[in-house]
């Protein structure tokens, strides 16, 4: 089978920081009529159910073993179930610019967890710059947007985003560390069903959970659970099994960025300066990370050849 060219990557990582970027306003709007440990279990069930049905066409589908399920629990538990549960939840109570720069914490977290359980410990100047110029772009990014209301609530909504970063970037290298199979739409697909069953119990805490049918909260669930779920979730594991996992986990610095064009090219705002800094540190730290290696590599042996 031939490998994706670069290009198609690119390309592949683009429309997840596309997708991914504008998640973040939908499940606000959703968020309006359900309650959110509800609306990120009917998120991931939708997204399971679609990769379900879509995997039905393969021909290449394995059967689940009592090891395939156990790596997609830990994996889904991870990566999937309680970052989108408590980020959810976390959303009544902070902004979105806050929630945005303690989730871009996660690159850090994959890189710490490749280290130690994939032993990848050849960490480069350029790819540590680029993490940090990233990180740092994301914090100008939302510079001019205080937090005025800080309450217990915020502080612990704070927390309920920033522990699931720590487990993202944990799920993501165990899945990367333990999956050995080909069939990865079968693998996504129990991933997002067992994360949307374990979020499920946590909407009855206190009583029937509140929902109210409307088309807005339809949308919000197709679009969460579909576009922003199943499809961009294959996609980003395809990738994750064979590219550099925490060069790839740098899509999250760049869907905040996406987030503020894409409310210039929709509604007409202005980005302000701290947003133009920010999204320029930003994609010059993405760039770096990714690029500088190769392009030296590229150099060098031009030189000596």
């Amino acid at each position: 089978m031939k490998k994706p060219s670069r290009l198609v990557d690119t390309l592949a990582v683009g429309f997840l920081a596309l997708v991914w970027g504008f998640a973040w306003p939908v499940a606000k709007i959703g968020l309006r009529d359900c309650d959110p440990f509800l609306l990120a279990s009917l998120r991931s069930i939708v997204g399971g159910i679609f990769l379900f049905f879509w995997r039905l066409r393969k021909s290449d589908k394995e059967q689940f073993t009592r090891r395939t399920l156990w790596v997609s629990f830990v994996a889904g538990t991870c990566w999937v179930g309680i970052p989108m549960a408590f980020t959810s939840w976390a959303l009544l109570y902070i902004n979105v610019g806050l929630g945005s720069i303690l989730q871009s914490t996660t690159p850090f977290f994959v890189a710490i967890s490749a280290y130690f359980l994939l032993d990848e410990k050849q960490f480069s100047f350029a790819k540590i710059a680029g993490l940090v110029l990233g990180f740092l772009g994301i914090v100008a990014l939302f510079s001019d947007k205080p937090i005025t209301d800080i309450t217990s609530l915020t502080v612990l909504a704070a927390l309920a985003v920033l522990i699931p970063s720590v487990l993202n970037g944990y799920g993501q290298v165990y899945a990367r560390k333990h999956f050995h199979g080909n069939d990865q739409f079968g693998f996504m697909t129990v991933i997002l069903i067992i994360a949307g069953l374990e979020s499920l119990p946590f909407s009855f805490l206190n009583g029937m959970p509140k929902v109210t049918p409307t088309v807005d909260l339809v949308f919000a669930v197709l679009y969460l659970g579909i576009v922003a779920s199943a499809i961009p979730f294959a996609v980003y594991f395809a990738l994750l099994v064979r590219v550099d996992v925490v060069i790839l986990s740098m899509v999250g610095y760049v869907i905040p960025v996406v987030a503020v064009a894409s409310g210039m090219i929709l509604f007409g705002e202005r980005m302000s300066p701290p947003e133009m800094a920010g999204s320029i540190m930003v994609i010059v730290g993405v760039v770096l990370a990714t690029q500088y290696d190769l392009v030296k590599s590229k150099f060098l042996s031009r030189q000596t050849s």
